[in-house]
């Protein structure tokens, strides 16, 4: 009775069942995950807490305001007029009055023409530099950072490049020349002795100089700025003498000298020092100064008088003008502190103060009280008296403007540099744009933001003369981050645990803190969470405070605020279906410190404090992400907290629980808690030092939220799908190392038992071999396959040949060439399928040994008296050989034929050992006929009818053999499509004998058959490559996930996860390669070199193998009808001893 091919469902309602269920599944799936979506991108609504009151403490000084302010503006025209009349009396100079220098500037130093440089001071010092290089690049033709200094006793060179800057720089906009400052100070002093001993001797010049050089060299920067300051007088040829040297030690390199000098001192050599370099930088500001009374920092009439009188004896091509942006704070009895812009916006803001444009001087001002009763007055330079300065220095035509400098300057500046000279007052002069500084009120580790930045306005009143600003009013004054900060209890520590859970170090802390009897606050990353729910749910259950770290701890201050709101929103929906609680308290990844520098920094905080976060802080670093040993954790610890006093507070302790290798944080822990108690401290959490309730930072949810119950299911989920991955990866790959151990270890077993055994010979009357070729549109292939066979060395042999209804002239070609051959018979039938073709080819046959091959096949001249010979053994039922790839033509096959020895031949060789051959391969193989008749022929029910025939030989109870010697040279597919296709049909066919033959599976009835072979295939055959794609993509994601932990954590990286994963990786291919060398070495004369592609090979080529495996688990499951399939032949075999050698 004919069987239905396994699998096959004819009624098609397997089909529609599964299709159903797999609708069905993937509904609620969608469902399920639409419904945690839109919770993850809709924000919570949460009640905002707040910690602190802003409480003004500058006051505006009424005394100090004129008597009468309407007649300011008066005033103001007076003033202008008067200057207007000088102007007509004494007409501006330009550089056609002065002598054009000898020298012309450096190529690379060129400026545009008819505009003046604008040129950016860099200070590494102050965050906000960076934030303003950042956004000033495309404006700035040079930068000049503070990068050099020469101090010391022996004025030692040292350097600071801030790569960060100069990274930026270089990608940004790589053209821009950086010259560095050279400056003589230490600790914010000028050296001016020390500079006079190191200029008076030449062989310290000399060496100094050497040294910039190197420096600039090794960075390929443009040149460099001098800025010596305080150079006593009788040092000043000296100074010459050094900067001469310097020019010449430049000159081979193209390098430009730019010496910074005082805009107005007696006795400094202006003519001398302008025919050494190539640009002198005239400082215009600091009228008044930090140490001197209050008054302007660069008045208009001293600006005017000093800078006429400086052009009448330089070049303007070779003059930089430096202008300042920034202010002076003057108390009484006291040095002026020095403001930024911004800083002084928010003094005046506090104070509610009115800024005065002074009319005499053209600078604005204002004046204020503290609380304690101390008079302030407030100078400082803005856009407006830089767009004045450049205004009248613009009719000499200078190279070039310097912004005393970037992160301290009014953001409008920025609208007058850079631009054609003569250039009117632009529109944007009168925006100001938002403040980058922050101004902190309060002491404590909690934060609040309490105010955002916004821009500011003022209004002017141009001359209509000349066009210069006689006036400025400032109607809205920028603002910048005001930040509260809280939490300074007195004796209180808080310890905080940031990036966990981990399975490893949590619980131990957790131990630890229950031990104490310490509460704590744990800020968790979302997807550790997920993977340990558990011990968010013990954090919750002991009485610790638990807050938000993110979801994956990216540098949220490069994320985009969408990414930021997710980052957030996903771990507080993952805490509160966990724990049935929500969550207030946040603090940023690498934004930890209570002392936030630059905007960047706040805005994730901003963003988590609009959905109702409150930030934390620290003050009290442990370092022990640094790992450096667990006592200095604890020295870090308590000194830090030693050192705390009134103006910086540290009662919030930052360790960590998860993100690397945590041993020492585990052994400091108690040493710290023990420390700390014997000082008289005690330990709250954060909640508790803000003054915050448990149920305000930990909030209860009411019961019953559906989008709750999914938010958990599918967060469950994905973490046991995690656990789950992982755990196949780790199985995978010890099993596959102890697989591929095993396999050598038996084929090397079989290797020695081959060599005892002794082979037995033919008889003298060798019995009648049948030989079946079952052929569907060979005709290109059948001659040579034919041809091969009948000049074996065996001579009593006959071939039969199947044409199974072939469409091609296959008939006619083997009639044309062996019609008169004895030994050869033509049958034709009509298509029927290989099986129903080689069981035509059996009823027909006489031998008392069968060979079925396939029409591609071609043997060597001693295989089939290899094959014949076991069967003197009435025990042996089949004997496979050794099949090997012939169409070695390009990568497709090339990786075949590796295949070939490193998997097949070398499981073949193994299982042989156990005598548990799963395959006797349909390309050279042989069986014994009676075997054949008892079992009913050639299984029609599998597509792999030698695997099928192989597995029930067996069961039968007889025997089979593998012989390496009895070599056939087979045309594997030599496309990815081709291969695609038998690869299929091969994995369908295995799963169809696995399933048919299932009762022998863990059967010991079947000894190794069925306790070793036949489930090591279902493993790595089925099981594992339907799951490694998974397992793959987990390592994969995890070299990615290290790369962007890399770039966000940099000195902070932990690379453990990775390198466990590439350890295991690294086992596996060792192995592999070890066991494929050991398959070589068994093989005759084979092409070693095969050997380099196995890597590439094991990536690449089992990807395909994956997808075929899946699609026939997946068909198989569906249950349609699959065909044998047709392979297209090409008559590329080589069997040649050439392809061998």
């Amino acid at each position: 009775m004919h069987k239905n091919p396994i699998f096959f469902d004819p009624t098609g309602r397997r089909a529609i069942h599964v299709s159903r269920v797999v609708l069905l599944a993937g509904v609620l799936s969608t469902l399920l995950a639409a419904a945690c979506a839109i919770s993850l991108f809709v924000w919570p609504s949460m009640v905002g807490l707040h910690i602190g009151e802003h409480n003004r403490t500058r006051h505006a000084l009424a005394n100090v305001k004129a008597a009468d302010p309407e007649l300011l503006k008066p005033a103001a025209k007076l003033a202008a007029e008067v200057r207007a009349r000088q102007k007509l009396l004494h007409p501006p100079r330009t550089h056609a009055g002065k002598a054009a220098s000898a020298h012309a500037p450096p190529p690379s130093l060129d400026k545009p023409a008819g505009r003046p440089l604008a040129i950016g001071f860099y200070v590494n010092w102050d965050d906000s530099s960076y934030a303003s290089l950042k956004r000033t690049l495309p404006t700035l033709d040079w930068v000049i950072p503070t990068w050099m200094s020469v101090s010391g006793p022996d004025m030692a060179l040292h350097t600071s490049v801030d790569a960060k800057a100069l990274n930026l720089i270089r990608s940004k906009k790589p053209s821009t020349p950086i010259l560095p400052l050279l400056q003589n100070a230490a600790n914010t002093q000028w050296d001016g002795p020390g500079l006079a001993r190191m200029l008076a001797d030449p062989a310290l010049r000399q060496a100094r100089i050497a040294q910039i050089v190197s420096f600039l060299a090794a960075n390929r920067f443009q040149g460099v700025t001098v800025d010596f300051e305080e150079v006593p007088t009788e040092a000043q040829p000296d100074f010459k003498a050094f900067l001469s040297e310097l020019s010449d030690a430049f000159g081979p390199h193209g390098w430009g000298i730019v010496l910074s000098v005082p805009f107005d001192e007696a006795g400094w050599d202006y003519t001398g020092y302008a025919g050494i370099v190539d640009f002198e930088l005239l400082m215009a500001y600091d009228q008044h100064w930090a140490g001197k009374d209050a008054g302007s920092i660069a008045g208009v009439d001293w600006f005017e008088q000093t800078l006429d009188k400086r052009m009448k004896e330089l070049d303007p091509d070779h003059t930089i003008i430096a202008i300042g942006n920034y202010g002076y704070d003057w108390s009484h009895g006291k040095n002026a502190e020095t403001l930024t812009f911004q800083d002084a916006m928010d003094r005046a803001s506090d104070a509610q103060a009115d800024i005065t444009f002074d009319p005499d001087t053209l600078n604005p001002h204002f004046s204020y009280s503290e609380d304690d009763g101390s008079a302030h007055q407030v100078w400082f330079l803005d856009g407006v008296t830089a767009f004045n300065q450049i205004h009248t220095a613009d009719d000499y035509k200078p190279y070039g403007y310097a912004l005393w400098r970037l992160g301290s300057e009014d953001p409008s500046v920025w609208s007058v540099l850079g631009r054609p000279y003569g250039a009117a007052a632009p529109p944007e002069l009168r925006t100001i744009g938002q403040g980058e500084d922050i101004d902190i009120e309060g002491q404590g580790e909690v934060l609040e933001i309490v105010s955002e930045p916004s821009p500011g306005a003022r209004t002017l009143d141009l001359d209509k003369d000349d066009g210069s600003v006689n006036d400025e009013s400032y109607t809205a004054l920028p603002s910048s981050y005001v930040i509260q900060r809280a939490g300074t209890l007195p004796h209180k520590i808080a310890l905080t645990f940031d990036d966990g859970p981990d399975p490893e170090w949590t619980p131990q802390i957790l131990d630890i803190l229950k031990a104490k009897q310490v509460p704590a606050t744990f800020f968790i990353v979302g997807a550790n969470a997920e993977m340990s729910p558990r011990l968010v749910q013990r954090e919750v259950a002991e009485g610790h405070d638990v807050g938000n770290h993110t979801f994956t701890h990216p540098n949220l201050g490069d994320s985009p605020s969408g990414i930021v709101s997710l980052e957030l929103n996903a771990t507080q929906r993952l805490f509160e279906a966990l724990t049935g609680r929500s969550m207030r308290l946040f603090r940023a990844p690498y934004f930890g410190d209570a002392e936030p520098t630059t905007a960047d920094e706040l805005v994730p905080i901003g963003i988590a404090q609009k959905m109702g976060y409150i930030s934390v802080g620290l003050h009290v670093d442990s370092a022990d992400w640094q790992r450096p040993g667990a006592d200095k954790i604890v020295d870090n610890v308590l000194t830090q907290i030693a050192a705390s006093n009134p103006e910086r507070t540290g009662q919030v302790v930052l360790l960590h629980d998860a993100g690397g290798e945590r041993s020492q944080t585990i052994a400091a822990l108690p040493r710290i808690i023990d420390g700390l108690r014997a000082k008289g401290y005690e330990f709250v959490t954060v909640s508790e030092l803000a003054g915050l309730t448990r149920e305000q930072t930990m909030p209860p949810l009411p019961p019953g939220s559906l989008s709750r119950w999914a938010d958990r299911s599918v967060f469950l989920a994905l973490g046991w799908l995690g656990h789950l991955i992982r755990w196949l990866l780790t199985v995978a790959i010890t099993l596959g190392v102890a697989r591929l151990l095993l396999l050598g270890g038996l084929a090397l077993f079989n290797r020695t038992q081959e060599r005892r055994r002794a082979k037995p010979a033919l008889p003298d009357d060798p019995p009648l071999v049948s030989v079946l070729i079952p052929a569907y549109n060979e005709e290109k292939v059948i001659v040579s396959s034919i041809r091969r066979i009948l000049k074996s060395r065996y001579a009593n042999l006959e071939v039969i040949v199947v044409d199974d209804g072939s469409t091609d002239a296959t008939s006619a070609v083997v009639r044309e060439h062996y019609a008169g051959e004895p030994r050869v018979r033509l049958i034709s039938i009509p298509n029927g399928g290989k099986a129903h073709a080689v069981n035509t080819a059996l009823r027909e046959s006489n031998g008392t040994v069968v060979v079925a091959l396939d029409a591609d096949t071609q043997f060597e001249p001693h295989t089939i008296s290899h094959l014949v010979r076991w069967f003197a053994d009435p025990k042996i039922g089949a004997v496979a050989g050794n099949a090997k790839v012939g169409n070695r033509i390009n990568l497709i096959t090339l990786w075949q034929a590796l295949e070939y020895i490193t998997a097949q031949n070398l499981e073949r060789r193994a299982l042989a050992a156990l005598g548990a051959i799963t395959v006797v391969p349909g390309a050279v193989g042989a069986w014994r006929r009676e075997a054949l008749e008892r079992l009913g022929g050639f299984p029609a029910d599998t597509l792999a009818e030698d695997q099928d025939l192989t597995i029930a030989v067996q069961k039968a109870g007889y025997h089979t053999l593998f012989d390496a010697e009895a070599i056939a040279w087979t045309e594997a597919p030599d496309t990815f499509r081709g291969l695609a296709r038998q690869r299929f049909r091969w994995a369908y066919g295995t799963l169809q004998c696995l399933w048919k033959h299932r009762n022998a599976t863990f059967n010991p009835r079947y000894g190794a058959l069925g306790t070793v072979a036949l489930p090591q295939v279902w493993l790595f055959q089925i099981f594992f490559s339907v799951v490694s794609p998974l397992v793959d993509l987990v390592l994969v994601w995890q070299i990615v996930n290290t790369g962007m932990d890399y770039l966000q954590h940099r000195g902070q990286f932990d690379d453990t996860n990775l390198l466990r994963m590439l350890v295991f990786y690294a086992a596996f291919m060792a192995v592999d390669l070890g066991a494929s060398a050991l398959a070589f070495a068994m093989e005759k004369k084979e092409r070693w070199s095969l050997l380099w592609w196995l890597v590439l090979q094991r990536f690449g080529y089992r990807q395909l193998m994956y997808y075929v495996v899946v699609r026939s688990v997946w068909t198989a499951i569906r249950g349609p009808s699959v065909g044998w399939g047709k392979q297209e032949r090409k008559a590329t075999v080589n069997a040649s001893e050439e392809l061998k050698s």
